[in-house]
C-alpha cells in the first residue's frame, strides 16, 4: 500500500485500491471533524482531461448558447420513439439521457461510488500504457451549498452558478454507477473554466494519479470486489465487454 504526495494536498499518487481507499477515509474523517458530512463524489478519467463538460470542450459552429438550445430541441424531436420509453418528464431528464448517449451537454459525470470511478479511470486502453499516460481520479468534497438547486424551478440552461444535481433514475446504468452530475453555468462554459479553477470548488478537489504500470493489477482487483464492465453497464454491451476482458489478453 502506497500513497505519495505530488503537490500540497491537491495531487497524490496511489498504486492500489488499498491506498486509494485509505486516502478517501483520511479525507472523510477530516471533513467530518470540520463539520462537513456530505458524501464525496468521484470522477475517473483515463487521462488528465479538463474538468469541463463536453459542451465546453467542443468548438461550436455558431453561437454556443443558441446551438445548445437547438441541439436539445432536435434531440427531443428526432425519433421520439427512442426516447419516450424512458419517460422523461422535463429537460433535466432529456439532458440526462443525452449525456449518457454522448450528446454534448453542460453536465459532467460524477459517481458516489469510489470504486466505480476507479474502474473508469483504469479502463483498458493499450495506447495509454504505451504513451505512459497516467489515469486520474478526481475526488470532490462538496458542502451542502453545492447541492442547493431547485431543478423543478429552474431550467438547466439558466443555472447562475455551477452546482451538483442528482438525476432521476431513468436509466439503470445511472443507478449502477451511482451517477451524479455537476451542471455548469453558462459563464463557466463560455469562459472554459474548469471546475478545479472555480473559486468555489478548487479547494474541495483532490487529484489521484494512478501509475500506468498498475492498471492491469487494479482492474483485476476491481473484478475481485465485483466491479467490472457488466456491473457498470448492466446491458449486453457491458456483458460482452466483461467477457472479452475475462477470456482474452
Amino acid at each position: 500500500m502506497y500513497v505519495r504526495m505530488l503537490s500540497a494536498m491537491e495531487t497524490v499518487e496511489a498504486i492500489d485500491i488499498e491506498a486509494y481507499l485509505k486516502l478517501i477515509k483520511q479525507k472523510k474523517d477530516e471533513n467530518i471533524l470540520n463539520g462537513n458530512v456530505e458524501d464525496f463524489l468521484f470522477r475517473g478519467q483515463t487521462a488528465d482531461y479538463p474538468l469541463l463538460p463536453k459542451l465546453g470542450r467542443l468548438k461550436a459552429k455558431g453561437d454556443l448558447k443558441m446551438i445548445e438550445r437547438q441541439m436539445l430541441d432536435e434531440f427531443k424531436r428526432t425519433n421520439p420513439l427512442l426516447i419516450e420509453s424512458q419517460r422523461p418528464m422535463d429537460d433535466w431528464d432529456y439532458l440526462t439521457l443525452g449525456q449518457h448517449y454522448g450528446l454534448p451537454t453542460r453536465l459532467l459525470d460524477w459517481s458516489k461510488n469510489a470504486l466505480t470511478a476507479l474502474w473508469f479511470a483504469t479502463a483498458e486502453n493499450s495506447s495509454i500504457i504505451m504513451e505512459n499516460v497516467s489515469p486520474v481520479i478526481w475526488i470532490l468534497m462538496p458542502c451542502r451549498d453545492d447541492f442547493e438547486i431547485e431543478t423543478g424551478a429552474i431550467h438547466p440552461f439558466d443555472v447562475p452558478e455551477t452546482r451538483i444535481v442528482q438525476p432521476r433514475i431513468i436509466k439503470q446504468r445511472i443507478n449502477n454507477q451511482s451517477g451524479v452530475f455537476s451542471v455548469h453555468s453558462t459563464a463557466d462554459i463560455l469562459q472554459k473554466r474548469n471546475l478545479n479553477e472555480a473559486d468555489s470548488y478548487a479547494g474541495k478537489l483532490i487529484k489521484v494519479v494512478i501509475p500506468p504500470e498498475r492498471l492491469k493489477d487494479i482492474r483485476t482487483d476491481l473484478n475481485t470486489v465485483g466491479i467490472n464492465a457488466f456491473t457498470i453497464y448492466p446491458e449486453l454491451e457491458g456483458l460482452c465487454s466483461y467477457l472479452q476482458w475475462r477470456y482474452f489478453e
